[in-house]
């Protein structure tokens, strides 16, 4: 029997968050009060690449005049991670795997 080989193509956390600041609601008025991130390592290449990461943030929406509500919403931060808020990008970095198997 041929021997097979593989390699881990993506690793996926999903975090609860507590007292993470509110972010900017990119589907309209108000902000998202994040609750739960989802975070997706993708490995390209060999085993020294560091992953990208992309992110689903998931959260509560809060109005413009600062109401809280029980609307669910989520967002995606994909690409440069320099338009990521900066709490978020430690996130990414802070729970990257150590390995890829």
């Amino acid at each position: 029997m041929a021997s097979i080989t593989t390699k881990v193509r993506q690793h996926l956390i999903s975090l609860r968050l507590q007292g993470a600041p509110d972010v900017e609601n990119r589907h309209g008025p108000g902000v998202l009060r994040p609750t739960e991130v989802r975070v997706t390592y993708w490995y390209d290449g060999d085993e020294a690449t560091t992953p990208d990461a992309t992110v689903r943030l998931f959260g509560l929406w809060v109005s413009e005049g600062g109401e809280g509500t029980d609307h669910v919403m989520d967002q995606s931060y994909t690409g440069p991670q320099r338009n990521w808020p900066e709490w978020l990008v430690e996130i990414v970095r802070v729970n990257q795997p150590k390995t890829r198997r």
